[in-house]
């Protein structure tokens, strides 16, 4: 492959492959050094992808496991407001709608800062990235079984982790 392909690749699935790497890590400099490693890793064994339609998932993978590292290096677990999760704030919502949503968000963003980085990445690979449970087993070399398990198990954690205590609210009162 030349050095033009990769460029065209590397334009074409940038934003993706930093989204990912930044809702793993939560911070913009770890992210950005994920996705820079992604695209090495990536372009350097690029005999070993057989289907080059998954490009985009294969090196998707390789920068939230990548990410996963460098939390896991510098003991930090960061999920901050910067992240793409943002409150839809269009016209037809009223404030609100819109301080509700946000209000979510940041419980959302909360949940998953408590997560383990592997549960985390398996989050963001499937609901955030739109992979199916067999191209994230593939890609990690696990069965489609295992990733379901795994994924259940984050998400009861997401679950109880966002269930309200008795003494708190989740929602803005009416005046």
């Amino acid at each position: 492959m030349d050095m033009q392909h990769f460029e065209t690749l590397y334009h074409e699935h940038y934003k993706k492959i930093f989204r990912t790497a930044y809702l793993v890590t939560g911070d913009y400099q770890l992210a950005e050094d994920a996705t820079q490693e992604a695209f090495l890793k990536a372009f350097s064994r690029m005999e070993t992808l057989r289907d080059q339609d998954k490009f985009a998932s294969w090196v998707s993978v390789i920068a939230a496991n990548y990410s996963v590292d460098l939390l896991r290096k510098n003991k930090k677990l960061l999920f901050t407001e910067k992240t793409d999760i943002q409150a839809d704030h269009s016209q037809e919502s009223s404030p609100h709608d819109f301080w509700e949503k946000k209000e979510n968000l940041q419980e959302v963003r909360e949940a998953l800062q408590q997560l383990e980085p592997d549960e985390r990445m398996l989050i963001v690979l499937k609901y955030f990235n739109e992979l199916s449970i067999k191209e994230i087993a593939s890609l990690h070399t696990v069965s489609p079984g295992t990733i379901k398990s795994r994924l259940f198990r984050a998400r009861e954690k997401l679950r109880v982790l966002l269930q309200p205590s008795p003494d708190q609210k989740r929602h803005m009162g009416k005046a």
